[in-house]
């Protein structure tokens, strides 16, 4: 069987099964690209969006934030924290100094599971495991530039097609092995790394060779593609045929297809789009005991859904291999802005108003005045006679206003869709800046954000490495609890800053937004702890968490749980959804192989009646 060709449908699964029904690996599966004669496959690698990955730091070696709007941002740190100098947190560790523990596995077993792959796709090489073994949240950071390598994978392992994925289940599933399912490595939870929760050794399964789209229905609006494919080479192949995903997260560079499905994740666009669960309309997921097929292109009324237990579950049920999206046709305009409110409050009242009228934006994001001031000393200088003279017109201008600095408050107000959609959303963003005293400044700066948006976690690693601790947490509330939560989120980070005796910046902005809510991001800067850089950023992390969820807010907002959220789930995830949480574990992941230690609780099942015994999990 053939892929299909752009125009024609996402083909079904053939036989198809009932709706939702767990199906045999015999039976035929959509196309996924087959190895190269002689076993050879894809590169590892295949995508550029992966090559020369850092595994101590946020994407690759060839991008920085520029060195000298760093140096002024550091500046300001130092000034406005007193802070007059910091030890250096160093540049990462050495691969070739490293003391990397050995692999559990011992050859004969690694020579079993490389024989059900092709040549040169199981590797148990220095710089691999320690690629596929952190996220890229402060703490693992931190740990990998310390070289504290206790906990690394045994063995990653690169499938290149659905019978392959559904191979490394069942032999893992049969010789207890905990499988950690990877695809750009960017969780910032704790997601990724790979406990091995009571097995014998863990497996990472990366993604990274199921990057391939499988077909275009234009008509229906359905694509469907391999789960590993990144979120740059799935919006080329779109852009390519005139439509969108328009799925934008902060990690889209590196993050997957995949990763984005089973974290229940939120681009930066999503008040348009929605997220990417949302517009979820069949998959195919790989379990231990057995594989899970769907597709609807339409709502239907037959009962509980199973099929909505897989997105969020972060890995912890089964592994996305493929998966079917309703996309959106490329928008004929953008009009993205920046504007300035007085102040915090006047700010979220203007993102409330846009939000419960239509039309909507697309992007819409509403800074307190210090994320305001960070963003103002990080921006570009002018470079041009004529640059130079519109920033001097819009100082005077925002003075005459009486518009502050540590008052007023950044804003990115972003349309897009046809052009009457647009020219409609730029009248109702110039009435909501009237009604609430906000200042247009225009398109330039709108569009520098557009082209800058994925620069900023190069920034917190540059900080970083000059001894500081950048971090971020959000959450997400009703518009009637959002003013008090963010206020007590920020009193909190104060407080246990002080107990600490360090000085801290918190910073915040909503974005997200809906009719109904906004998500709210925290960012917190601080001198690191030279001696327990890990326990202080924890500290804050309990202290903001206890608090946000005192007041309203959600555990994640799109973030995910992972391993860093998971000892808050329980409280979270009340005792009846709790049960059934838990029943589903046991039902797709008996033995808990499954990215243990991650978003669910472990299934209480006795090993010895549910390995299989002589034939195929799930067959």
């Amino acid at each position: 069987m053939t892929a299909p060709t752009a125009s024609s449908p996402p083909p079904p699964a053939s036989p198809k099964p009932k709706a939702g029904e767990p199906t045999s690996s015999n039976a035929s599966s959509p196309p996924a690209r087959a190895p190269a004669s002689g076993g050879g496959g894809r590169a590892l690698h295949p995508s550029p969006h992966f090559s020369g990955a850092r595994w101590w730091a946020w994407g690759n070696i060839t991008h920085r934030f520029p060195p000298s709007r760093s140096q002024r941002l550091k500046e300001f740190l130092r000034h406005e924290l007193g802070v007059p100098s910091l030890g250096a947190g160093g540049p990462g560790a050495d691969l070739e100094t490293l003391s990397i523990p050995p692999g559990r596995l011992d050859a004969a077993e690694v020579q079993a599971i490389r024989a059900l792959l092709p040549t040169g796709a199981a590797s148990d090489e220095r710089e691999e495991r320690l690629l596929h073994s952190f996220g890229r949240s402060y703490v693992d950071v931190v740990i990998a530039r310390r070289g504290h390598l206790h906990q690394l994978t045994d063995l990653v392992v690169h499938p290149a097609s659905l019978q392959e994925v559904e191979d490394i289940l069942r032999y893992a599933h049969t010789h207890d092995l905990a499988v950690v399912p990877w695809g750009g490595g960017t969780s910032v939870v704790g997601g990724v790394d790979p406990e091995r929760g009571g097995h014998r050794g863990v497996l990472t399964l990366s993604l990274q060779r199921l990057m391939d789209p499988l077909g275009l229905d234009e008509m229906s609006r359905l694509a469907r593609f391999q789960c590993g494919i990144p979120g740059p080479d799935l919006e080329k192949y779109l852009n390519d045929r005139k439509f969108t995903l328009g799925h934008f997260p902060q990690s889209f560079e590196f993050s997957t297809l995949g990763g984005w499905i089973a974290t229940r994740s939120s681009g930066q666009a999503s008040s348009r789009y929605g997220e990417v669960a949302e517009r979820l309309r069949g998959a195919t997921v790989v379990t231990p005991v057995g594989t899970y097929r769907w597709e609807r292109g339409v709502t239907e009324s037959s009962g509980p859904d199973p099929s909505l237990l897989f997105p969020g579950s972060e890995g912890t049920l089964g592994i996305f291999v493929e998966a079917t999206l309703a996309v959106d046709p490329l928008p004929a305009r953008r009009s993205y802005r920046l504007a300035i409110f007085p102040d915090w409050e006047s700010g979220i009242d203007a993102a409330r108003d846009l939000s419960q009228e239509a039309p909507h934006p697309a992007v819409l994001r509403i800074a307190d005045a210090q994320e305001t001031l960070l963003t103002l000393e990080g921006r570009p200088p002018a470079e041009t006679t004529g640059e130079r003279v519109r920033a001097r017109i819009e100082t005077g201008y925002l003075g005459l206003r009486k518009l502050e600095e540590g008052s007023m408050c950044l804003a990115v107000i972003g349309y897009e869709g046809t052009e009457r959609e647009v020219r409609h959303g730029d009248e109702r963003r110039r009435e909501v800046l009237r009604a609430h005293g906000g200042t247009d400044i225009g398109s330039k700066a709108g569009d520098l954000w557009l082209k800058e948006r994925f620069l900023l976690p190069y920034l917190r690693d540059d900080l970083l490495e000059d001894g500081w601790l950048v971090e971020t947490l959000e959450t997400g509330a009703a518009w009637s609890e959002i003013k008090g939560l963010a206020s007590q989120v920020h009193d909190a980070l104060q407080s246990t800053a002080r107990r600490g005796k360090f000085p801290i910046l918190t910073a915040a902005h909503l974005s997200h937004t809906s009719s109904t809510g906004t998500g709210l991001y925290f960012t917190i800067i601080a001198p690191q702890d030279p001696q327990d850089p890990v326990g202080q950023w924890l500290s804050l992390k309990e202290a903001a968490t206890e608090t946000l969820l005192r007041a309203g807010g959600v555990l994640s907002h799109h973030h995910g749980v992972g391993k860093m959220h998971r000892p808050w789930v329980g409280g979270y995830r009340k005792s009846l959804a709790g049960l059934t949480l838990h029943a589903a574990k046991t039902s797709f992941d008996p033995l808990g192989i499954l990215n243990p230690g991650k978003t669910l609780p472990e299934p209480r099942v006795d090993p010895a009646s549910s390995r299989p015994k002589g034939g195929a999990a799930g067959r």
